[in-house]
């Protein structure tokens, strides 16, 4: 498959295409999938059908004038901020070319009709030295084939948000050759979710792995809407070292984990670090036989 034509493949055919065209997100989910570890179904969008979208669209043009008036070093927040809003609301108004929409479209149908989650996944993104978490958009329980579209478009926009071009700036990475590809998957709804990182960001060099997890979606714990359980895993054997509850409403008496729950997450991690070569920050959801991984990437330190 030549990486530089491909608009949409399955999510377990993305490792072969390379980072560039399918981002650092779906890569690594790719990945997993060839490791036979559990990952929603899905599909990719790949940086190829941003780019078609872009020019059919005539939004070129757009961002190069709404970021060319100064540098971008140059530009007040407040610059930023209207700018990005002007570019959003014109991806947002822009149809999905008619090809790419089929193709799209097409690759959705060959799920259920349960909902989708529909996330980003930028070439820059969940690398060892920067992650990008929480800059670009996702959408979840996502109905309905032209709310996919709408949704795709979202994440697309959020490659311009305020957020991710004070980053940009910050990191000194080029605006005008970025480019978005997007994972779609079913969306997969447990009572329990959460986080693990394969070492303490906070003290990288202690022997202890840490877990969090929250009731119900994994989003909540990442966007910062639920305080999770937290516990302390000692990374060479796996004992649990301590346990914090989290603040919530309704606060349960009991751990929202058992131990054959965090020992699971437990060799999950170091699994993952083995094979890969880097401490893992991984996002689950599930126990048990529903347990999933929705993301992996490298820890980068103070990320907790």
């Amino acid at each position: 498959m030549d990486p530089t034509s491909a608009l949409v493949v399955p999510l377990s055919d993305a490792r072969a295409l390379g980072n560039r065209p399918v981002g650092g997100k779906a890569a690594k989910l790719s990945d997993l999938i060839a490791l036979d570890y559990p990952v929603p179904r899905g599909f990719c969008i790949t940086t190829e059908a941003y780019r078609r979208f872009v020019q059919k669209g005539a939004l070129h043009d757009l961002i190069a004038m709404e970021l060319g008036r100064k540098p971008l070093s140059s530009m007040r927040w407040e610059e930023i901020w209207d700018s990005a809003l002007r570019i959003r609301a014109a991806f947002l108004k822009t149809p999905v070319p008619s090809d790419l929409a089929r193709e799209i479209v097409s690759a959705c149908r060959a799920f259920t009709e349960e909902p989708l989650v529909v996330r980003s996944s930028a070439p820059e993104e969940d690398s060892a030295e920067r992650s990008y978490a929480g800059l670009h958009e996702s959408v979840i329980r996502v109905t309905g084939e032209e709310a996919l579209l709408d949704a795709v478009r979202v994440v697309w926009a959020s490659l311009s948000s305020d957020a991710a071009l004070l980053y940009r700036r910050e990191l000194k990475l080029s605006v005008e050759t970025s480019a978005m590809a997007v994972v779609v998957q079913d969306l997969i709804s447990t009572d329990r979710s959460g986080v693990g990182f394969g070492i303490d960001p906070r003290a990288p060099g202690a022997d202890r792995q840490v877990i969090e997890a929250v009731p119900g979606l994994c989003r909540d714990l990442v966007d910062g809407a639920v305080d999770p359980d937290r516990w302390l895993v000692e990374r060479s054997s796996g004992e649990i070292l301590e346990w914090h509850p989290g603040k919530r409403t309704q606060q349960p008496e009991d751990p929202l984990l058992d131990g054959e729950d965090l020992g699971r997450i437990h060799r999950t991690l170091s699994g993952i670090e083995q094979r890969f070569g880097w401490a893992p920050d991984l996002e689950w959801t599930g126990r048990g036989s529903d347990f999933t991984l929705l993301q992996a990437r490298p820890v980068t330190t103070g990320a907790v």
